[in-house]
C-alpha cells in the first residue's frame, strides 16, 4: 500500500469513510494498521464490511467464533445475517446422535448448540437474517455424517427452541450453473411445521426464498414453509420447470393468504396461467414488485391476459422485471416483444427507467424488459400491444 499523506488521519471521519468505503477489503485491513486513529475513525466501515453477515458449518470451531464474537460489546451490533455453508468437515466437532429413522435426535441437548442459541438470543440481537446454501450435491446416501440438510434442522431445531423472531430466511440449495439441488428430507423431523410453537415463530418472518428442485418428497415441507409465512413481504421461488411445480403453484394459488406481500419474484419456474392470474389478483392490493425469469406458462396459456390483469389490477405496482418467458398459446415459445422499441411510448418512457433486453441470437428480438415507475399501466399496455411468441 502506498504511503498514507500525514494530514490523512486528521481528516473528518465522514470524509474518511467516503474515502475506506470504495476500498477493496485487503486494502482497508493495512489501512488500519497505519494508526491508532486511523483504526478508531475506520472501524465502522471496517465492522459493515467484514461482520454484517458471518458464516457457519456447525464445526465447534465456528461456533466458537461466533461465540467470542458474541462477546465482543462494539462489534456484535453489526451483526445481521448468519450463513450455514456446505464445507469440508460439517459439524465437525459436535457429537451428535441421530434416530434410526433419520433426523438428529436431539441437538438442541448439545453444548455447543445450546450456547449457539444463547449467542443468538443475547448476544448477536440484530441477526436476525438466516441463509442455508448448498452448492454441491449432498451426496454419500449414508447417515453416518452431517449435512447441510441436518444444519436446516438443527436450524429450525434452534428457531423453535429460543422462539427466535426471525425476519429474513433464505434456503438456497443450487450451484452456479444455475441447477437445482434436492435436499435430504430423511433428515428433516416429520411435521415440523405443524407445531404449534414453529408457526407463532414463522409468523414473524417477513421474506422468504426457496430454491430447490421439487420432489414428491419435499413437496409438502416447502409449501407448509411458504403458507406458514402469514406475514411475508417479499417471496422468492425456484422450483424448476415442470409439472410438480406448476401443481405447487397451483397449491399455493388457491390456499395462500398473503396480506402484505409486497414483492413477488418467480424463477425457473412453471405455473399455469390461470393459477398465476388467481394469484396476482389476490395481491392487487399490495404487491409492488413483481419479477418473473424463466418462467413457463405450462400445460397452455397466453402471457397477454397475464399482462392485462396486472395494468388493471395491480394499481400499486411499481417495478418489473421479466425475462425469457414462455408460453404455449397462441403459439409455443419465447416471448418477445418485436415491436417494443419502435414504439414511440418507449422514448416517453425513458425518463421513467424502462430498458429492454435484447437476444444474443436474434437481432433487435427483446426478449426482456425492465421498468420501475409510476406509469406501469400504459407501461403494461403496450407491453400487451408488442408481445408475440417465437
Amino acid at each position: 500500500m502506498a504511503q498514507i499523506p500525514a494530514i490523512f488521519p486528521s481528516l473528518a471521519v465522514e470524509i474518511i469513510e467516503l474515502i475506506t468505503d470504495s476500498m477493496e477489503g485487503q486494502s482497508l485491513l493495512q489501512l488500519r494498521l497505519a494508526c491508532r486513529d486511523l483504526q478508531r475513525k475506520t472501524f465502522n466501515c471496517f465492522a459493515r464490511r467484514f461482520f454484517t453477515s458471518i458464516r457457519t458449518d456447525l464445526s465447534d470451531a465456528s461456533l466458537a467464533r461466533i461465540h467470542l464474537l458474541s462477546q465482543h460489546q462494539a462489534l456484535r451490533p453489526y451483526v445481521k445475517g448468519l450463513a450455514f455453508m456446505l464445507q469440508n468437515g460439517m459439524g465437525r466437532g459436535l457429537s451428535l446422535t441421530r434416530h434410526s429413522w433419520g433426523p438428529l435426535s436431539a441437538p438442541m441437548e448439545v453444548e455447543e448448540i445450546q450456547r449457539f442459541r444463547d449467542n443468538l438470543l443475547n448476544g448477536l440481537t440484530n441477526c436476525r437474517s438466516f441463509f442455508i446454501f448448498c452448492r454441491f450435491p449432498e451426496g454419500r446416501p449414508e447417515m453416518s455424517h452431517v449435512t447441510v440438510t441436518d444444519a436446516v434442522a438443527v436450524f429450525f431445531a434452534l428457531l423453535v427452541d429460543a422462539r427466535l423472531p426471525v425476519s429474513s430466511f433464505h434456503l438456497i440449495y443450487a450451484n452456479k450453473h444455475s441447477r437445482t439441488l434436492v435436499m435430504d428430507m430423511r433428515r428433516i423431523p416429520k411435521m415440523l411445521c405443524r407445531q404449534p410453537r414453529f408457526q407463532a415463530v414463522w409468523s414473524n418472518l417477513q421474506t422468504l426464498s426457496l430454491e430447490q428442485y421439487l420432489t414428491l418428497d419435499n413437496f409438502g415441507f416447502l409449501l407448509e414453509l411458504v403458507l406458514s409465512a402469514t406475514n411475508l413481504q417479499t417471496l422468492l421461488l425456484n422450483l424448476g420447470s415442470h409439472d410438480l411445480a406448476c401443481e405447487f403453484m397451483h397449491e399455493l394459488a388457491e390456499t395462500a393468504k398473503f396480506s402484505k406481500l409486497r414483492e413477488l419474484a418467480l424463477f425457473r419456474t412453471a405455473i399455469k396461467a390461470s393459477d398465476l392470474q388467481r394469484l396476482l389478483e389476490s395481491l392487487h392490493t399490495t404487491l409492488t414488485t413483481l419479477t418473473l425469469y424463466h418462467v413457463c406458462l405450462a400445460p397452455e396459456g397466453s402471457w397477454a391476459p397475464v399482462l392485462q390483469d396486472l395494468s388493471c389490477d395491480c394499481t400499486l405496482l411499481r417495478r418489473i422485471s421479466l425475462h425469457y418467458l414462455w408460453a404455449s398459446s397462441p403459439a409455443k415459445g419465447l416471448l418477445e416483444f418485436p415491436d417494443l422499441r419502435k414504439s414511440s411510448a418507449v422514448c416517453e418512457a425513458a425518463d421513467q427507467r424502462l430498458q429492454m433486453f435484447y437476444s444474443e441470437n436474434k437481432a433487435h428480438a427483446v426478449l426482456g424488459v425492465e421498468y420501475s415507475g409510476a406509469d406501469m399501466s400504459r407501461i403494461l399496455t403496450l407491453l400487451q400491444k408488442t408481445v408475440a411468441t417465437t
